[in-house]
C-alpha cells in the first residue's frame, strides 16, 4: 500500500543550512500534492533563547522569528530558481511556538493530523549525542507518524 501523504510538518531550527532539509518537504508536497506547515520550537530551557525572549514580548519575538522563517522562505526561493508563489500555495501555516522541541512538534503534527514530519539534523558527534541527546533521534522515538530526517552539510 502506498501512502498517502497529505500533510508535512516541517520543523526548522532557523540555522544557517535549515533550508536544505526544507528541499525535501517541498519535493514531496509537490510530489504527492501535499501541503506544507512550518514549526520553529525554541526551547525554554536555552539560556541564549531566554535571554533573548526576556528583552522583548512574547507576541513581539514570535512575529520576528515568523519574519525570520519568511525571509528564509525568500531566499530559498531565491537560491533554488523558484517562484515565490509556489510556497503560498505549499505552505499552509507557519507555527512558533515555546517548549521542549520533541513534544511541540509532536502535538503540532497531531493537531493538524499531519502524514509526515520533516527535519533536519547536523549530525552532532555520538558523545554529544550520549551527554545531551538528539532532537531527531528523540522524534523519530516518540513520534507516530513517519519522520524524514535530513543530514544537514557543514558549509
Amino acid at each position: 500500500m502506498t501512502p498517502k501523504i497529505k500533510k508535512i510538518l516541517y520543523a526548522t531550527d532557523l540555522s544557517s543550512n535549515a533550508n536544505y532539509a526544507f528541499g525535501y518537504a517541498v519535493s514531496l508536497a509537490l510530489s504527492h500534492g501535499a501541503k506544507i506547515s512550518i514549526i520553529n520550537v525554541y526551547e525554554k530551557l536555552t539560556n541564549n533563547r531566554n535571554i533573548q525572549m526576556r528583552s522583548v514580548d512574547f507576541a513581539t519575538a514570535k512575529n520576528k522569528l515568523t519574519e525570520k522563517i519568511k525571509a528564509q522562505l525568500t531566499l530559498y526561493s531565491k537560491k533554488e530558481n523558484v517562484e515565490e508563489c509556489l510556497f503560498t500555495k505549499l505552505v499552509e501555516g507557519i507555527h512558533v511556538t515555546a517548549g521542549m522541541p520533541v513534544e511541540a512538534i509532536i502535538a503540532q503534527s497531531k493537531k493538524e493530523a499531519c502524514d509526515l514530519i520533516v527535519m533536519g539534523t547536523h549530525g552532532h558527534t555520538c558523545l554529544f549525542r550520549a551527554l545531551i541527546g538528539s532532537t531527531a533521534q528523540k522524534m523519530v522515538q516518540e513520534s507516530t507518524i513517519p519522520v524524514l530526517v535530513v543530514r544537514i552539510p557543514e558549509n
